[in-house]
């Protein structure tokens, strides 16, 4: 049975609560009755209570107060007569006709426009409904109001329609521009082939006529043409990617005998089977005449054998057949004894650049286009392709196509498949890759006292070049993976372990944990040397557990300083070590102590206080959300809705504080916005904040919160009216991804804009590459060849070529389709980045460029590839603008400086010929530009990004002629975070 909460009259026999008094000795209804009152007063939402006939009887006190009314003013009067629908005569009109229809028995809703801010002097947007009561009998007794205001809602809705059409009229263009995109890549593939071709042709030409060439050149000059040969193939693939997202890729029909063709290749892997101890078996009929592409069958067929025999183990098994399925189709299917696939990959296993592994364990190289293109392979074909686990453990892929070509294609005859493309090319590139294996790295003799080095590198000829870059200083043991690595380790610890992350059996990230596991090699400092660019992987790693983290390619130079400072900093910690481990000890005993007592706290701070659930009639009829809570935030009551809202009973809340159904991120800020009502710095507070729901999701509600203060030694109370704003936050979220996603046109755009500058800054290094190479070839030919020059030139095309790779790798990371990440970034590496792009198109159009950075320039939290956008759009921009002045030397000056203790700038100066004043205001609006071909969108989303970013981007008039665009960002901590 419910009882008066006597804890309220502690200290006092009587409360004094606004307009309300409180006493120990009313009766249980009179004292929910003014509990209602109290809550009704304090609501900053519209309630009322009515008579069947619309006569106003009570309205809260917010209510009045957003109209300028009081209650004596309009009690006992109609309610459709008061200040709130004075709007317009049609408005009082549609509520009379509300309180007609509810004194009826109807519920009724809508939304309307009333007076409700400024003491009635501006209007608003209210969810208004009108809810009949009936008494025992059935009769209708009173009408019960409410009015959430939506004014803010209505608002975004309308602002989430206007940039839905905005998105919708830039659809086509969006198209084009991907469009561009595809284009984009197919070119620069196709350049690259060129390049390739004249590095592999005099590599393979100085190994044919290079008699005299010793065992090291020879072994070098083979790892060139090994890895210039592994560049083409994934060129190669890309190109396929590219004809096959234009919708050029054909099929080429032609009648063969696919069981022969299938034995044909798969006799290819007969060598590489009993080297691995493999049992490996093919089945098929003993002819199968089929209607295929040749050349795509073979691809399909020779990408599914070399994934059965990348991802088997020793000893495993490999199966290959083929067989009809039904009377007009045919199934290959190649199963393994390997890991297999998971569950949850086989629906993205077939996606472009998925590799089918997890973390950075792997087994072999790849950009993970081999699947993909297979899925596209087969439904050119119009047929299937599934992954299932096989019998006993491992993956099995199964391809359905039909044995004939569709109505209407042209057939061509042949006997029985081809050759494979480009003269078994891919085929012996496909064996020569599955039979690398790591290289034997015998240690050079050295002193036993020397530092120890522990290299885990799964490519066998980059664990050799270190080894041989570390030799000279270390004791060099090598492990060609993770598992490798941590058994030689525990076994002896070493200095210093120097690991790749990508690696079979036990990725390097593994590694690192598991090291950091085992007492015996817990402060063995690791250095990460790996080929993956992942700046937030990298962060993480740095901040938790490695010392360093180096990508390939790398200097030698610099890999022996790296290694060099941390082997120190290990032994001159070792040294350390020994002297205070007795202090060490008691440190970590004390730490231990202090863990347990905090665990201790927390558990005793759990199992406080419980409190009877406050029912009031008023909270099981409001739409909203609302709480009555004591200071330290337990729930004294909670509404039907908020119990909706958060998917709690009341039981369940009874128990409960608010910092249980609130995110651990936000309980922090929630307990500061308390603590100012508490102390009196604010009266009461809006906000939007987040709820953690029952299972676990998270609901957005807009919340008003205020102080009922205490009276006479009462404790006061919190009072919390919640408004689910849940989808509202996911629609704008939405807008946020497709704000992000024009974002990555525009980059695409400004790519195929600078597509010639990029090509000179490809084809510079790589026309050295070509030099070079000729110049070793004229070397070795003549009588005496001259070994040194030969070597210098080689070297200088090894350089060259990392050139080239770095170009490409910055388009790759410009172009990459994610989501904001920032982190610390220094401007002028961002400015010389984009230098690096329009340094040719700039010298195309007589542009001098003058760049400036203050010494010293502290460095920004922000996202490095937006940051280039803005800073390549403002160059551009600057370079078109003087393209079309002449009389003039065309000048652009960038500057990169400080303008106060947290605050950076960056400037772009051109002597073009300025913006009118009209220009200038509406510059930074979306689709507007002063560019007959420009799309308007540039400078707009330039803008945003600098606001998302603290800052602020804007234009000014130059002394002279030309514009400047200036943008400013904040030194320190995430904005927005």
């Amino acid at each position: 049975m419910p009882t008066i909460n006597r804890q309220l009259f502690t200290d006092s026999p009587i409360l004094h609560v606004s307009d309300v008094t409180l006493s120990a000795t009313d009766d249980l209804q009179a004292h929910r009755e003014k509990l209602a009152r109290i809550v009704l007063d304090e609501m900053y939402q519209f309630v009322g209570l009515f008579d069947a006939n619309g006569m106003t009887l009570e309205i809260n006190q917010s209510a009045l107060d957003g109209a300028g009314i009081q209650l004596d003013d309009i009690q006992g009067k109609p309610f459709w007569e008061a200040r709130w629908w004075a709007v317009s005569k049609e408005t009082q009109d549609f509520q009379r006709d509300c309180v007609l229809r509810a004194g009826r028995g109807e519920f009724v809703q809508s939304e309307v426009e009333i007076y409700g801010q400024a003491a009635g002097e501006e209007t608003i947007i209210i969810d208004f409904s009108l809810l009949p009561i009936k008494d025992q009998n059935g009769r209708i007794m009173f009408l019960l109001a409410e009015g959430r205001n939506i004014t803010e809602k209505k608002h975004a809705e309308a602002e989430i329609a206007r940039k839905n059409e905005e998105l919708q009229r830039l659809l086509d263009k969006i198209r084009h521009m991907d469009e561009l995109k595809s284009d984009f890549f197919a070119n620069i593939s196709h350049e690259l082939r060129t390049p390739l071709t004249l590095i592999l042709g005099p590599v393979e030409s100085i190994l044919a006529s290079g008699a005299n060439l010793d065992e090291l050149q020879r072994r070098d000059l083979g790892v060139i043409q090994r890895n210039a040969a592994t560049l083409l193939k994934h060129v190669n693939d890309l190109l396929d990617l590219a004809k096959l997202e234009a919708g050029q890729m054909t099929v080429n029909y032609a009648r063969v005998d696919l069981a022969h063709a299938v034995r044909t290749v798969a006799a290819h892997f007969d060598a590489l089977a009993p080297q691995r101890s493999l049992s490996y078996v093919i089945t098929a009929p003993d002819t199968l005449e089929a209607e295929v592409d040749p050349e795509k069958f073979d691809g399909i067929l020779l990408n599914l054998l070399s994934n059965a025999f990348k991802f088997t183990p020793a000893g495993g098994r490999i199966r290959c057949a083929l067989e009809l399925s039904g009377k007009d189709r045919l199934l290959l299917s190649v199963q393994d004894s390997g890991c297999g696939v998971a569950p949850e990959m086989r629906s993205t296993i077939f996606d472009r650049f998925r590799r089918a592994q997890g973390g950075n364990t792997r087994e072999f190289g790849g950009t993970g286009l081999g699947l993909a293109l297979v899925k596209d392979f087969v439904d050119l074909h119009g047929g299937t392709i599934v992954t299932l686990d096989a019998p006993g453990g491992g993956a099995l892929f199964q391809v359905e196509m039909p044995l004939r070509a569709p109505q209407g294609a042209y057939v061509r005859h042949a006997e029985a498949l081809l050759a494979p493309r480009e003269s078994g090319g891919v085929v012996n590139f496909a064996i020569e890759e599955l039979q690398r294996t790591t290289l034997d790295t015998p240690a050079p003799p050295c002193s036993a006292d020397r530092p120890q080095v522990l290299v885990v590198e799964d490519n066998g000829e980059m664990q050799r070049f270190i080894a041989e870059v570390l030799g000279d200083e270390y004791r060099v043991v090598a492990a060609a993976n993770g598992a490798e690595a941590l058994e030689r380790a525990l076994a002896e610890p070493p200095d210093l372990v120097v690991s790749d992350l990508m690696m079979p059996k036990l990725g390097g990230d593994r590694l690192v944990d598991e090291m950091r596991a085992s007492p015996t090699l817990l402060h063995v400092p690791v250095l990460v040397l790996s080929a993956k660019a992942d700046e937030a992987l990298r962060l993480k790693l740095l901040s938790e557990s490695v010392q360093d983290y180096v990508t390939k390619p790398f200097s030698p130079h610099e890999l022996r300083a790296r290694v060099r400072n941390l082997v120190m900093m290990k032994r001159a910690r070792d040294a350390l070590q020994k002297e205070l481990s007795s202090q060490n000890e008691d440190l970590a005993q004390l730490t231990q102590q202090l863990i347990a007592n905090k665990q201790a706290l927390q558990q005793s701070l759990a199992a406080q206080r419980k409190s009877e659930q406050l029912w009031r009639a008023v909270y099981e009829h409001s739409a909203a959300g609302i709480a009555l809570t004591e200071p330290d935030g337990r729930i004294l009551a909670a509404n039907p809705a908020f119990q909706k809202m958060l998917g709690y009973t009341a039981e369940d809340l009874q128990n409960r504080f608010l910092a249980q159904i609130t995110p651990e991120d936000d309980r922090e800020i929630t307990r500061s916005r308390i603590d100012q009502l508490l102390t009196g710095k604010v009266d009461e507070y809006y906000v939007q904040r987040r709820y953690e729901h029952r299972d676990g999701s998270i609901i957005w509600a807009n919340v008003g919160v205020s102080l009922i203060p205490g009276s006479e030694g009462g404790a006061p109370m919190l009072l919390q009216v919640v408004e689910d704003i849940t989808e509202r936050k996911r629609a704008e979220q939405a807008l946020a991804d497709a704000q992000n996603e024009l974002a990555c046109v525009t980059r695409v755009t400004a790519m195929g804009e600078l597509a010639a500058s990029i090509a000179h800054e490809v084809n510079q290094p790589l026309a050295a590459v070509v030099a070079n190479g000729h110049a070793a070839q004229r070397w070795l030919k003549v009588e005496t060849p001259n070994e040194q020059e030969v070597h210098d030139a080689i070297q200088r095309i090894i350089r060259d070529a990392n050139r080239a790779s770095e170009v490409i790798a910055r388009i790759r990371g410009f172009l990459k389709r994610k989501g904001p990440d920032r982190t610390q970034v220094h401007l002028e590496e961002v400015i010389g980045d984009v230098i690096s792009l329009v340094q040719d198109k700039a010298r195309t159009h007589g542009v001098s460029l003058s760049v400036r950075s203050a010494a010293g320039l502290p460095p920004v939290m922000a996202d490095r590839v937006q940051l280039q956008q803005v800073v390549l759009n403002l160059v551009m921009n600057a370079i078109d603008a003087m393209s079309s002045v002449s009389g003039r030397e065309p000048v652009l000056e960038i500057e990169a400086d400080q303008i106060g203790p947290d605050t950076v700038r960056v400037t772009v100066r051109d002597s073009g010929g300025g913006l009118e004043p009209q220009d200038r205001l509406r510059i930074f609006d979306a689709f507007y530009t002063t560019k007959p071909e420009g799309l308007g969108m540039g400078l707009a989303i330039s803008s945003s990004i600098v606001e998302a970013h603290g800052g602020r981007l804007w234009a000014t008039p130059n002394d002279g002629p030309g514009e400047t665009f200036q943008f400013t960002l904040p030194i320190g901590a995430l904005c927005g975070s």
